[in-house]
């Protein structure tokens, strides 16, 4: 079932406050719509139960629309913000821009701008929440690449050399690399010992092509010497690059 959508409209004519919250409601059954006739009450509201979206008039007594943007900006950088004006001007779109506007729509007569309005509603919530699980994502990932006990590097490729985007922790602890000293740099120059660039290339052709590694077992090239891995990978779905997972297996042979 598709979330609910709360919108909060900021309008100091109370009747075309509610008559935007009645058609809202009307052209999308996600919309729960309250409103306030002042951009003061609506940053108390938001204050109290951040919206998912808000549409505000410009010109308000005390503190115009832009001016309602920007105190909204200070601390919620992304929450979508659609200026709902009659007063149209290219000054006012720039300006609105500036302090961060999701959207500008202008006000016009008959019924037909609220299904537009809601449409921009919907899309810039709708929007808002898939950059928001983006986030979530990257940071999720980011703590897991970060807590792998395990040596992980993460490459790209440019004319056939696999190049250093990042490294978790572990990867410098067991390879003796620090970030900053290999980010930027050919992994095989660092980790590749003599006598086998063939099988690191074959590596990498594989990848490329974009076929995975199960585990394949290597020897790689430490600041300590020479170790045996166990190689596993997982491959970005063009072939450009992707992680490598390295387990340290020296001396657990029988």
């Amino acid at each position: 079932m598709p979330s609910q959508i709360r919108v909060l409209c900021v309008d100091d004519d109370p009747d075309f406050a509610g008559l935007t919250a009645t058609y809202l409601e009307c052209r999308n059954d996600r919309f729960v719509v309250e409103t306030a006739t002042s951009p003061e009450r609506g940053l108390d509201l938001i204050e109290e139960r951040p919206p998912d979206c808000v549409v505000s008039d410009y010109e308000m007594p005390g503190m115009n629309g832009i001016e309602f943007l920007r105190a909204v900006r200070e601390d919620r950088s992304d929450l979508p913000f659609i200026l709902y004006t009659g007063k149209g001007s290219e000054e006012v779109a720039s300006d609105a821009i500036s302090a961060g506007v999701t959207d500008y729509l202008r006000k016009q007569s008959g019924t037909h701008q609220y299904a537009v309005l809601a449409n921009r509603v919907s899309n810039a919530v709708d929007q808002a929440r898939a950059e928001r699980r983006l986030r979530e994502e990257r940071r999720r990932f980011q703590l897991l690449f970060e807590r792998l006990t395990q040596p992980t590097v993460e490459v790209e490729y440019e004319d056939d050399e696999p190049i250093v985007r990042r490294v978790n922790p572990a990867f410098e602890e067991v390879f003796g690399y620090e970030a900053t000293e290999i980010v930027g740099d050919s992994l095989d120059a660092y980790i590749v010992p003599p006598g086998n660039e063939e099988g690191a290339s074959r590596i990498n052709r594989r990848v490329q092509d974009g076929g995975g590694l199960e585990s394949v077992e290597v020897v790689r090239r430490t600041t300590e010497g020479e170790r045996e891995f166990l190689l596993q990978n997982a491959v970005y779905d063009d072939g450009s690059g992707g992680f490598a997972i390295y387990t340290h297996v020296t001396g657990r042979k029988p």
